[in-house]
C-alpha cells in the first residue's frame, strides 16, 4: 500500500472518530481528551531519557483523569475540592520524583523542568479540549481549520514554496505554504459562520482562524524542534503514515488553550 493511500485512510479514520465523539458521544469532549491525552503523555516519553517511563506515564494519565473530572461543572464542590487536592498531591509526587531519584545533581533540575513542562504541554490543551465540549461546532470548527489550515499549508508549500519559514527546525515550510494555508483557513471560518450551528459572529470566526493558523505553526515547528533536537523523525507509530499522536496533535495542544481563553475573555455571550 502506498504511503500517500496509507496516511489517507489513517487521516480518515482519525477525523471520523474526532468528529464522532464529539456530536454523537455522550461527554464525547471529555472521553477525547482522556484518550488523546493518556496516547500524548506516553509518547512524550520519548523526549525524557533517564525517567522510568511506564510509572510517569501511569501517574500521569491519572492526573489527566483527575483533571478531567474535576473540570465537570456537574461534580459537588466537595468533589471537586478532594479531587483538586489530590491533583495537587499527584503533581508534587511528579515533581519531586524527578529531584529525589536523580543520581546526577547537575541534571536533576533538568529533569524537575521536563516533568512540569510535559504535564502543563499535554494536561492543559486536554482541559480545553474536554470544556469547549460545551459548544461542539466550536469545538469541531476549531479541529477543521487546523485540517484545512495543514492540508492547504502543504499543498501550497509543494506547489508554490520558495522561502524557507525555518529551515533550521522544519525544512519543508515554507512562507508560501503558511499563505495559502491562512488564507484557506480563513475561508473555511466563513463558511463556519454560515453552515454550522453556532452563535459566533463572523469575525469571532475569522478572529479563530487567524488565532489557529498563527498557534498550529508554533505547535508545528515547538514538536519539530523537540525531534530533531532527541533525534527522532516521528513522536511514535500510532498512525501509519503520520507517525505518533503527538504529530497529529502538535497544533493542537497550542491551539486549543488559545481558543478556549478567545472564547470565555471576548466571545462569552456567544457560545
Amino acid at each position: 500500500m502506498s504511503n500517500l493511500l496509507t496516511r489517507s485512510i489513517s487521516g480518515l479514520v482519525y477525523v471520523l472518530i474526532i468528529l464522532g465523539a464529539i456530536f454523537f458521544v455522550p461527554s464525547g469532549s471529555f472521553l477525547l481528551a482522556a484518550l488523546l491525552g493518556s496516547m500524548a503523555l506516553t509518547e512524550w516519553q520519548r523526549f525524557k531519557p533517564h525517567v522510568h517511563s511506564g510509572k510517569y506515564s501511569l501517574i500521569s494519565i491519572v492526573l489527566l483523569c483527575i483533571s478531567l473530572l474535576l473540570s465537570h461543572s456537574e461534580l459537588s464542590e466537595n468533589i471537586k475540592g478532594i479531587l483538586g487536592f489530590a491533583a495537587l498531591l499527584v503533581t508534587l509526587y511528579l515533581a519531586f520524583h524527578s529531584l529525589l531519584n536523580s543520581k546526577e545533581a547537575d541534571r536533576a533540575l533538568d529533569r524537575l523542568l521536563r516533568s512540569i513542562f510535559g504535564l502543563s504541554y499535554i494536561i492543559l490543551p486536554m482541559l480545553s479540549l474536554a470544556l469547549l465540549g460545551s459548544s461542539p461546532w466550536v469545538l469541531a470548527g476549531v479541529f477543521m481549520m487546523i485540517w484545512c489550515f495543514d492540508s492547504f499549508a502543504y499543498l501550497s508549500g509543494r506547489l508554490l514554496g520558495r522561502h524557507k519559514m525555518s529551515p533550521s527546525i522544519s525544512p519543508n515550510k515554507t512562507w508560501e505554504g503558511f499563505a495559502g494555508g491562512t488564507t484557506f483557513t480563513a475561508l473555511a471560518a466563513w463558511l463556519l459562520s454560515i453552515y454550522t450551528n453556532s452563535e459566533l459572529e463572523l469575525w469571532h470566526w475569522l478572529t479563530l482562524s487567524g488565532l489557529v493558523t498563527l498557534s498550529a505553526t508554533l505547535g508545528d515547528l515547538f514538536e519539530s524542534a523537540l525531534k530533531r533536537n532527541h533525534g527522532l523523525k516521528d513522536s511514535g507509530n500510532l498512525m501509519p503514515g503520520h507517525g505518533g499522536i503527538l504529530d497529529r496533535i502538535d497544533s493542537l495542544l497550542v491551539a486549543l488553550p488559545i481558543t478556549f481563553l478567545f472564547l470565555k475573555l471576548v466571545a462569552s455571550n456567544n457560545i
